[in-house]
């Protein structure tokens, strides 16, 4: 018998390995990523809008990886919601922690704030989504509780308008703090298209002195509507618009702050509104050109073209990009029904 002079080697037991848990990440580290893909182009304003309703979040919640949100998470952050104080990151609130303000005496968010801000958040939460993050958006359907408190009314009435262009704080101001609420009140422009103004975007055509509204120089307009020629009012050419015009040089009053223009003047017409407790706030007097001039019978696409709505219908789309100085003439009509108690 042949003696075996080796032995076989014995084959080792393979080894089972467990494959590593996937990454989890957290919903702070993930906004940056979304910042710099679906906000590259966004205004610094809602880049910053976003960026404190994230930190809202965490601040209720958590920074918990995204993979764990889920519709209980969603509930219990806009439940906290309800209770999160105004002006958290001002004053002495800044470097107070929650609980401790929430033990004091404080104002809530509204529930406006409340609603924007869990509409950015489910943007974000959309993202994640497409992005393959999470299977569903657990902010879907989930809305803060409707306040039973009456809505605040938006539009001046004219008592309200003759109290603030009758006061002092109208009456000895000069440059933007006069002008703006004048040519609000005359054009129904937004505060960020006046306040971006430049005396290079004042112009005549064919008797008609006019504004041009645009999204040029980085500037921002709300909708392609936006873009826009308004003409001045006869009562602001008789105040001297035009003469403040010419002894401007290069630009207005007013430059860019993180890339808005009227957040300046917003502050300072809120206070001052404040104490005339005045209720609606300046963009009401958008909500008050177009009121008075659908009760004085203006037609609906010519208050549009003057306020910059967007299109609403696929007849809306047809020749707006046409030569809007051919809207002038009709727009210098309509513009003149407006007759307000202001000097």
């Amino acid at each position: 018998m042949r003696q075996q002079l080796y032995e076989r080697p014995q084959r080792k037991p393979r080894k089972t390995t467990t494959p590593p848990e996937p990454a989890l990440h957290s919903l702070s580290a993930l906004w940056s990523r979304y910042a710099d893909h679906q906000l590259a182009a966004a205004r610094d304003k809602t880049r910053h809008e976003s960026r404190h309703a994230i930190g809202v979040m965490v601040e209720l919640i958590g920074d918990m990886p995204v993979e764990q949100l889920d519709k209980s998470a969603a509930r219990d952050f806009v439940e906290r919601l309800a209770s999160y104080p105004s002006r958290r990151s001002l004053g002495r609130f800044a470097s107070m922690k929650l609980a401790d303000i929430q033990a004091s005496s404080f104002q809530p968010i509204s529930p406006r704030t409340q609603r924007n801000t869990v509409a950015l958040i489910s943007s974000y939460m959309t993202w994640l989504v497409n992005f393959g993050y999470i299977p569903t958006n657990p902010m879907v359907g989930i809305k803060p509780k409707r306040s039973k408190v009456a809505s605040k009314r938006k539009t001046w009435r004219r008592e309200e308008l003759a109290q603030w262009f009758n006061s002092a704080t109208h009456k000895q101001t000069k440059g933007w703090r006069h002008w703006l609420p004048l040519m609000a009140i005359h054009t129904g422009a937004r505060l960020e298209e006046l306040a971006a103004l430049a005396p290079s975007d004042v112009h005549h055509h064919k008797g008609i002195d006019y504004i041009d509204i645009h999204g040029r120089d980085g500037r921002h307009v709300k909708n392609d509507g936006s873009w826009r020629l308004i003409p001045l009012h006869s009562r602001l050419i008789e105040l001297g618009f035009l003469d403040y015009v010419n002894s401007r040089q290069g630009q207005f009053d007013l430059t860019a702050w993180k890339g808005r223009y009227g957040f300046r003047a917003s502050k300072y017409f809120t206070y001052h509104r404040n104490k005339l407790s005045i209720e609606p706030d300046f963009h009401g007097l958008r909500h008050t050109v177009a009121e008075e001039l659908r009760l004085q019978g203006g037609q609906s696409h010519a208050i549009s073209w003057l306020l910059g709505h967007a299109a609403q219908t696929m007849t809306d789309h047809y020749g707006n990009d046409g030569d809007k100085l051919h809207r002038l003439p009709i727009l210098a009509k309509l513009i003149e029904r407006l007759e307000w108690p202001v000097n």
